[in-house]
């Protein structure tokens, strides 16, 4: 048992983080999409930066098992900022532990030049080979629906779902359009010119994700899995869950993911 954080004048240990992720519903084998905030809990007990780290990384693999999988974001944004992507070094730009995790033995990378990912597990293979679109059937979006992956939120907010932007495509929102963004990925040695595609804004619309009215259906609905652990919440929902019945908000209310 490891301490890793004091809150209101209780240790919150890496116990805590696992038995919270198994009552949100994460079990052994599950193909889990992780986003991390890991700073909410509680003041640090545990104040080398790399060993708080590496007891999340644990706290995932054994909440998944050895027949589980884990996906995390590494998004670099690259190509729609005018950057050549490299997998293997262009720095994660969404978090340290994401930066973390894709160093770690293990983790390989996709090769999406804006929404890359790691993943360590059993079938992490199967998730390797996106396609060049970020959000269509063949992204990792689209995989993680089709292999009955979960959604889990370790900190971060819900607004940081990057599947609702997968859900918002395949619905056809007006407020966005596919555009085509156009750089290189480095290979080894080698530069490849590539294109990729990113459902993105349309900045001449009034478009602000506000996602609280989506967070109290799902609760309502028994679908999204809320757990306090310290000074924050993990959460956890299917993706599958959440496609479909995203799709049936926005069936009702074309705006229903947006500020109003």
């Amino acid at each position: 048992m490891t301490t890793l954080f004091k809150y209101e004048d209780r240790e919150i240990t890496d116990r805590d983080f696992i038995k919270g992720l198994k009552d949100i519903g994460v079990k052994n084998g599950d193909t889990i999409f992780v986003h991390t905030d890991v700073g909410v809990f509680g003041k640090l007990a545990e104040t080398n930066r790399n060993k708080l780290l590496e007891s999340f990384f644990e706290i995932l693999k054994e909440s998944v098992g050895e027949g589980g999988t884990i996906i995390i974001p590494t998004f670099t944004y690259s190509f729609c900022e005018g950057k050549d992507y490299d997998p293997k070094n262009s720095p994660s730009t969404v978090g340290i532990f994401t930066e973390f995790f894709r160093k770690q033995e293990g983790v390989i990378r996709t090769n999406h030049p804006i929404f890359s990912v790691g993943i360590w597990g059993k079938n992490k293979d199967s998730f390797l080979n996106v396609g060049t679109d970020s959000f269509d059937d063949n992204s990792i979006f689209g995989k993680l629906f089709r292999a009955n992956g979960k959604l889990v939120f370790l900190g971060a907010s819900f607004h940081s779902c990057t599947f609702l932007h997968y859900i918002e495509q395949k619905h056809g929102v007006p407020y966005r359009y596919i555009k085509e963004f156009q750089e290189k990925i480095i290979e080894g040695k080698k530069a490849m010119p590539k294109s990729a595609t990113y459902y993105v804004r349309d900045l001449d619309k009034k478009v602000v994700l506000e996602t609280s009215r989506l967070i109290d259906h799902l609760k309502n609905k028994g679908m999204l899995k809320v757990k306090k652990v310290g000074s924050g919440n993990i959460m956890a929902i299917k993706a599958v869950d959440l496609l479909e019945e995203g799709q049936k908000c926005l069936d009702k209310d074309i705006n229903f993911f947006l500020e109003p």
